[in-house]
């Protein structure tokens, strides 16, 4: 796309609405599964008993994404030798303590969970100040050009994030532009009036519930100040502020904008009409760009913040579809059983009352003949009382649990899947094949979340090259350190190396190949790949294929690296003696013949 050089608050303004246009009806469409999927009916005040969606739902993510086994590997076909694997395990172990350290694994499953209930999940990568950051962005808050592709490259040509900022971040934006008093003048006009309305933010980033003096009012009843509004605490929660903070919130669009002219992404972030803060006196790639050099890094070049993770893909349609669209009639099918059900057992429990031959009686009489003691007369010695006791039939029971097969059968999850017992399944190798019979259909869509999740974490490595500088240490055996061997005269003597021969190997992120893979490390990222992956390393292992310490590597152990260390502690130990006993042999054996 081609920049204009004039009126850039005009272009910007123009790709920011036309992103955003399908943001309304995205948002309905978002809200109406977010109700089914925290709720279980299309009405958040009127919750389903049995909420079998939340529960599938919560099944399917925890089977195509564990943040507790999150693992890279980070490798170099080209030149794949001893050398560069250590460096590989160094780095792609400070990655795994990136992500833990900003959440960002947790963030990923919450981005997973977003795809199955809206369709796509987004996550805004960055670092500042060498500090790594990441935001969930909510499909709400994003809009994109072309919503008839599906990736965010070169070819989607714009896309826009909306959010929400207050006046101490709005100021330290316009910090030292030469601008900056009539920025802050013009942004007045757009702080929004008090009236607990957020024109049409409603998502967990953007929503904005005022609270009133009388909160719990009951549904349906008068309610004359519609500013107090109802507390919905039967559905998700919603942050909550104060009505003078709101006001002064302003509401920015994050345009990005891939310009044909310079090959690299062009930010521009705008508030209204006029108040363009980013990319009115230069047009650069904000991601990209190093304050202190004023130059872009080259690694990050050509590259966005922004990581989608889509579980349900359609073709030629950008966000996805949802996994509750399939559920809600089996859901309503469900709550509509339970409340007959309910409605049934309420019948036995307190049968209809039916009079025989009575002339006199009334709701009065009906209800003091209920009471304990209660008594009833009348004067036809005939009449009587019966009661209309209600036999609830098993079928309906059955049907119940039907509806429930259906259910998990939409889902792919049988009992087997969630640890339940299975009927007719009488051994531990029937019960794995039926796991391996029902998993391709997670294993499928596992691959898809892991290809994401392997994205991200290139995303990660590139904002390492370009921002950490600190030095990582790999440990190799001297012989195969070659002239990156790092180790001085007396060094051992200051730095204890994990086993007896080997050499650390200095270096940064910045001295990794350009060309090298960063992958899911043994589909470590889906427990529907947990067991198979497993069992397949320790058969490696049995036939010598692979060693102890490249096991460590493909299985969730606990402190790998101390595991690592102590497995080439023993091979050197083991080494050492088999020397010894070698060459006491050989002197045994020399020492014989002269005798002779």
């Amino acid at each position: 796309m081609l920049i204009p050089s004039r009126d850039i608050e005009g272009f910007a303004r123009n790709i920011a609405d036309v992103c955003m246009s399908s943001r309304q009806a995205r948002q309905n469409r978002g809200a109406f599964y977010e109700s089914y999927a925290t709720a279980g009916s299309a009405d958040p005040t009127a919750p389903a008993m049995f909420n079998k969606t939340f529960a599938a739902l919560d099944d399917l993510e925890s089977l195509l994404f564990s943040p507790v086994s999150l693992r890279f590997a980070i490798t170099d076909s080209e030149i794949p030798n001893v050398v560069n694997q250590a460096k590989g395990r160094a780095a792609a172990s400070r990655i795994r303590n990136i992500c833990r350290q900003i959440d960002a694994d947790n963030m990923i499953s919450q981005a997973v969970g977003i795809s199955l209930r809206k369709g796509v999940g987004l996550i805004k990568a960055n670092a500042v100040n060498r500090e790594f950051k990441c935001e969930l962005v909510q499909p709400e808050n994003f809009g994109v050009l072309h919503e008839n592709y599906t990736k965010l490259d070169a070819d989607m040509e714009a896309f826009t994030h909306r959010m929400l900022i207050n006046p101490s971040q709005f100021r330290n934006l316009v910090k030292g532009r030469p601008d900056e008093r009539d920025l802050l003048d013009r942004a007045k006009a757009y702080m929004r009036s008090t009236t607990g309305g957020m024109k049409d933010a409603s998502t967990s980033a953007m929503n904005i519930v005022t609270g009133g003096l009388y909160p719990f009012q009951a549904a349906g009843s008068s309610n004359p100040n519609p500013s107090r509004g109802l507390v919905d605490w039967m559905s998700q929660p919603k942050p909550n502020i104060d009505p003078a903070v709101e006001a002064s919130m302003l509401e920015m669009d994050e345009v990005w904008v891939w310009d044909d002219k310079r090959g690299d992404w062009a930010t521009f972030q705008i508030i209204g009409n006029d108040i363009l803060i980013a990319g009115k006196y230069q047009t650069i790639n904000a991601f990209s760009y190093n304050p202190g050099t004023g130059q872009a890094e080259p690694c990050l070049r050509g590259n966005h913040p922004f990581n989608m993770f889509c579980a349900n893909p359609v073709p030629g349609y950008f966000w996805g579809a949802s996994e509750v669209a399939k559920l809600i009639l089996l859901q309503e099918a469900i709550n509509s059983r339970i409340t007959g059900v309910n409605r049934l057992l309420r019948k036995q429990e307190d049968p209809p009352t039916k009079f025989v031959g009575s002339t006199g009686v009334n709701q009065t009489a009906l209800s003091r003949f209920n009471r304990p003691g209660g008594y009833w007369t009348d004067q036809n010695p005939n009449a009587k009382i019966e009661r209309d006791t209600v036999q609830i039939p098993e079928s309906l029971w059955h049907s119940l649990h039907e509806y429930e097969r259906m259910f998990d059968e939409m889902m792919g999850l049988p009992p087997i899947a969630k640890g339940q017992g299975e009927a007719g399944v009488r051994s531990a190798q029937h019960a794995e094949t039926l796991v391996r019979m029902f998993s391709p259909r997670f294993k499928d869509r596992a691959l898809l979340i892991e290809r994401d999740v392997e994205k991200f974490g290139a995303c990660l490595l590139d904002l390492a090259r370009a921002h950490l500088d600190q030095n990582l240490i790999a440990w190799v055996p001297k012989e195969q350190a070659g002239l990156e061997d790092s180790s001085t005269a007396g060094e051992d003597q200051l730095i204890i190396p994990p086993a007896k021969g080997t050499v650390p190997v200095v270096f940064t992120f910045a001295d990794l190949p350009e060309d090298v893979t960063l992958t899911i490390d043994s589909h470590s990222s889906s427990p529907a790949f947990a067991m198979d992956a497993k069992e397949l390393a320790f058969n490696l292992v049995k036939i010598g294929a692979m060693t102890p310490s490249q096991l460590v590597d493909h299985v969730d152990a606990p402190e790998p690296d101390e595991l690592r260390a102590s497995i080439m502690r023993r091979d050197v130990a083991r080494a050492e003696a088999a020397a010894q006993e070698q060459q006491l042999k050989a002197q045994t054996h020399s020492g014989g013949g002269k005798k002779k």
